[in-house]
């Protein structure tokens, strides 16, 4: 006997929103495929991008910054919001330029993945190579912090050592970006790079 239910059973019967301020909390009601009827709470939040980004002479760039939820200084890959009718891809570069100071001389779209079971975002992840400095970070009025270069060999090591976000994201777009036979000729090196850095984590 098959005791399954259909996964696309459910119905939303309502929605309202219970807060709303730089994150926005909806309340949805839903009838589930069983035929109960239950409330979950669903954090509205736009898309947001992270990019690894790798400079010219062979660094990775972390941003460390305060961050208010763990209470401390975390050094993160750039990364931040995609702004209303802007592309992944352009934010990712952005936000590179306006954390760091650096421009990519060429990116891959790593692809994008949803950050949490209650939550509408997705967190999309840009390879960046052969950045190179073009000025000064462009910080926002709330938003302050150190831009540092990390040998290439300690990124994978710093990223698995579970004290910053986008971690996650990060590593699975760099096991894609190895696995990769599309990426440009301008980072067709960088690819080889990222390859030995996974064989010997």
């Amino acid at each position: 006997m098959d005791d399954s239910v259909d996964p696309g059973a459910w119905t939303r019967l309502s929605e309202r929103e219970a807060y709303a301020h730089f994150i926005r909390v909806r309340v949805d009601t839903y009838r589930t495929g069983s035929g109960s009827v239950s409330e979950w709470d669903v954090l509205v939040q736009p898309d947001c991008v992270c990019v690894v980004a790798f400079t010219a002479h062979g660094t990775a760039l972390v941003f460390e910054q305060f961050r208010v939820g763990p209470e401390r200084w975390i050094a993160e890959i750039p990364g931040g919001i995609v702004d209303p009718g802007e592309e992944p891809v352009a934010a990712a570069l952005r936000e590179l330029r306006e954390e760091t100071g650096f421009v990519a001389g060429a990116h891959w779209y790593g692809g994008s993945e949803w950050t949490g079971a209650s939550s509408t975002r997705r967190k999309h992840v840009v390879i960046a190579g052969d950045c190179r400095r073009a000025g000064a970070p462009e910080w926002g009025a709330d938003e302050s912090g150190i831009v540092r270069e990390l040998p290439s060999r300690d990124l994978l090591d710093h990223l698995l050592a579970g004290e910053a976000t986008d971690s996650g994201p990060a590593v699975r777009a760099l096991v894609r970006f190895a696995r990769a036979v599309d990426v440009p000729a301008e980072l067709t090196a960088l690819r080889e790079t990222v390859r030995s850095l996974l064989l010997d984590a």
